[in-house]
């Protein structure tokens, strides 16, 4: 997010309080007095409304994230005086020879002139910022939770849109057809977001409730309120630049009308401030946090197929598994069952030194092996698949006195299994193995513990022609799972489910985007090696990191930030200290009060999608559950050497807080839409991307404007540097975003107040 607190935007907030409150002298309260003239149709207001919509909503979004909800109360005092500065802008504004190409007029002297030039050349940059990219990206993530539009196709279709609405209002008749866009999709969204309010049991008042508690919470709050508030007025209703005047006003126009652009911007965030609260804590885990009956799972994981055994017997039929009770099997029949396979291979295989081989039988279960993997030793580190080491092999068929082998090895001839397994503390080999499908027959007995009937499950004696495949005890001690019913004979493995957190509130088919991040100190993860590096699993979003934490033993004030250098390496990632005096390997002896180095990632984002709960077996959740979209359905590990994406299992293993919602900014209120369904949900991420398009084409025109007066022309320049950021906005992280878009918003108003600041005699000439 940004401080509000922080340079700049202190003197914001100060210079914003000023002008209001000087205007609001000087000119008789004009944004009282004019409240009848401003009820009247005004083609200025038109203008402006465009850049209330989508600008007031997303600021209503992070003025809540930075000040709490007592934030929407100070935004109705930064609207009281905004609209009083509007007046005076419109006001000063009607001079007959103010043209949009002129250069700066001389009525405020040079120091005027200087402030009016560099209040231009900031607005530019403003526009590009928070005009193109914000504005880009928040439209973007609206219409993906919203609609599902991607996000690499969101950026070309905003702006081949926006070039269209640009071009259509460069006419008189497109200047009014915009302006009716606006008001429609203004109206609209106001409606919806009142019924989606109102249906919400209790929301309207627990909200209005919050927002009047939290504005006198503390000095910290309502500075950061005051500060978040007055900044999204000004980037919503202001962005017409102060000193423009002929931007704001019309010549045939009394400058009242304008005056409830402000406040209808308050009116606007008021609702977004509400829809966000009735949506939920937007920062609260989407997973439950219930450990997982599954066996190394991480908290929330649930299977998706129910395990028939509840234990095994051995009786005269070979090995049997004890089914569990009111499945329905009967006695005498047979029925379709699976075992299936670890992703993450099965001790199947045998390393032969000597010749730097892997022998596997030639079981139909591994008739496509053609990889070895070795899990690490450390029980902790042997439990994330993250840190397998997958070997890509040739394979050979051999017959051999004892029988037929896979004889395998590995592609690399720079690699020797047993070298490796010894140097690096690594376990194996492991194979990946197929599913094994079978019919399985049912029998009665008597368990003479409980005198209690039991169905037992059993396979039958095989046909000599049958494939080899090891028997079903054996199957058993190499880990499969299962057996689980198998109907048809060929069901596909199902992927790893969550279960949603309680009052998660999420749509049964919906696709959700979802957040992982990481603790503030940095992940518990890998260990330093004997070269003194820090050894993690080859993630993608690991790759990036340039520094690491060492974590004080007592005080997280005291934890030491390293700069630090990685390297791929067999498989994993590696980390060595870029600070000579700091060496991760003589750490016990340098920092003895701090731990092993931690990594801080960024967020990993993903999808999931949204199941019910039906094919969990008992104890079934009582929310939905979840699915991560991933190239792999469960975790299993680096199909290779190079980096590769974690399934979110793994990073959750590692230490990631659970996942949160994906969305920053205006998508944080679809939730709240919720109230009416889907289609509410639809129709208010489709009203919200009017407003972005409407609130792009007054950034884009804007710009043009800002590029007008500071430069004398450029504007073809302006417009295609606007949409190339447009294009790129929705690939943006949007935190880094608001931390440029914030500044440059804030240097263009500043600058600009001072300037109006310098023509307010002017007002009282009048």
């Amino acid at each position: 997010m940004f401080d509000p607190t922080l340079g700049l935007l202190t003197l914001l907030v100060a210079v914003f309080v000023a002008a209001g409150l000087v205007v609001a002298a000087f000119g008789g309260a004009p944004q009282l007095r004019g409240l009848a003239e401003a009820l009247r149709p005004s083609r200025a207001r038109r203008r402006l409304l465009a850049g209330v919509g989508l600008g007031g909503v997303a600021g209503a979004v992070f003025a809540q994230a930075v000040g709490g909800p007592g934030a929407i109360a100070w935004w109705w005092l930064a609207g009281l005086l905004g609209g009083g500065l509007h007046w005076a802008e419109a006001q000063l504004g009607r001079r007959r020879d103010d043209s949009l190409t002129a250069p700066l007029t001389q009525d405020s002297g040079r120091f005027g002139q200087v402030l009016k030039f560099l209040s231009a050349c900031a607005g530019v940059a403003a526009a590009l910022a928070a005009g193109a990219l914000l504005h880009a990206q928040q439209g973007a993530e609206v219409l993906r939770d919203g609609l599902g539009l991607a996000a690499w196709a969101a950026g070309p279709l905003l702006a081949a849109l926006v070039l269209g609405l640009g071009l259509v209002a460069r006419r008189p008749t497109g200047e009014r057809l915009g302006g009716a866009l606006v008001a429609v999709a203004l109206l609209a969204w106001v409606v919806l977001a009142l019924a989606a309010v109102l249906a919400a049991p209790g929301a309207l008042a627990a909200g209005l409730s919050a927002m009047v508690e939290g504005a006198w919470s503390g000095e910290a709050a309502l500075a950061g309120a005051l500060a978040a508030a007055t900044q999204a007025v000004l980037w919503s209703s202001f962005a017409a630049g102060p000193g423009l005047g002929a931007a704001v006003g019309e010549a045939d126009e009394p400058a009242e009308r304008v005056v409830t652009v402000a406040p209808l911007a308050a009116v606007v965030a008021t609702l977004a401030g509400l829809l966000v609260l009735a949506g939920g804590d937007p920062r609260a885990p989407v997973f439950s946090g219930e450990p997982s009956l599954l066996p190394d799972a991480p908290a929330g994981a649930v299977a998706l197929e129910r395990h028939l055994g509840v234990g095994l017997q051995p009786s005269d039929y070979g090995q049997t598994v004890v089914l569990a009770p009111g499945l329905g099997l009967e006695a005498g029949k047979r029925y379709d069952v699976v075992l299936r396979a670890d992703p993450r291979g099965h001790r199947a295989g045998e390393v032969i030194p000597g010749d730097n081989i892997v022998v596997v039988p030639t079981y139909a279960v591994a008739e496509d092996v053609d990889a070895v993997i070795l899990r690490d030793k450390d029980p902790a580190r042997a439990k994330n698949s993250g840190f397998d080491v997958h070997i890509a092999c040739t394979r050979e068929r051999v017959n051999t006195r004892v029988g037929e082998f896979w004889k395998l090895r590995p592609r690399d001839p720079n690699i020797n299994f047993y070298q490796l397994m010894r140097a690096r503390g690594l376990d194996g080999p492991f194979v990946p193995l197929r599913d094994y499908h079978f019919a399985a027959s049912i029998r009665a007995a008597v368990d003479l513990a409980t005198n209690q009937t039991q169905h037992l499950l059993y396979e039958e004696p095989r046909p000599d022609d049958a494939p080899a495949n090891p028997a079903l005890r054996e199957f058993i001690t190499l880990g499969y799972a299962g057996p689980y019913f198998d109907p048809g004979g060929a069901t596909e493995a199902p992927p790893l489910a969550f279960a949603a957190a309680p009052g998660s509130s999420l749509a049964i088919d919906q696709r959700v985007h979802l957040r992982l991040d990481a603790p503030a100190r940095g992940l518990e993860l890998g260990f330093v090696n004997r070269l003194g590096e820090l050894e993690v699993p080859p993630w993608d979003l690991l790759a990036g990191v340039t520094t690491a934490v060492l974590p004080h033993r007592d005080d997280p004030q005291l934890d030491v930030l390293v700069p630090v250098q990685s390297r791929l390496a067999f498989g994993r990632l590696r980390f060595a200290s870029a600070d000579p005096a700091i060496a991760f390997g003589e750490l016990a002896k340098t920092h003895p009060d701090h731990g092993v180095p931690r990594l801080v990632p960024p967020s990993h984002r993903f999808a999931a999608e949204v199941r019910a709960a039906t094919r969990v077996p008992e104890p079934r959740p009582s929310e939905s559950v979840l699915i991560p979209l991933h190239r792999d359905p469960r975790p299993a590990g680096n199909p290779g050497y190079s980096l590769y994406t974690p399934h979110p299992a793994e990073l959750l293993q590692a230490g990631m807080q659970a996942p949160v919602r994906d969305q920053f900014g205006a998508a944080q209120m679809l939730p709240g839409l919720g109230s009416l369904g889907r289609a509410g949900s639809s129709a208010g991420a489709l009203v919200l991307g009017l407003l972005t398009l409407a609130g792009l084409t007054f950034w884009l025109g804007c710009g043009r404007r800002f590029a007008a007066r500071c430069f004398g022309g450029g504007e073809i320049g302006v417009v295609l540097a606007f949409l190339v950021c447009v294009v790129a906005g929705p690939a943006c992280d949007p935190a880094a975003l608001l931390r440029v878009a914030v500044p440059a918003v804030g240097l263009c108003v500043v600058l600009g107040l001072t300037a109006l600041l310098l023509d307010v005699p002017r007002l009282r000439r009048r």
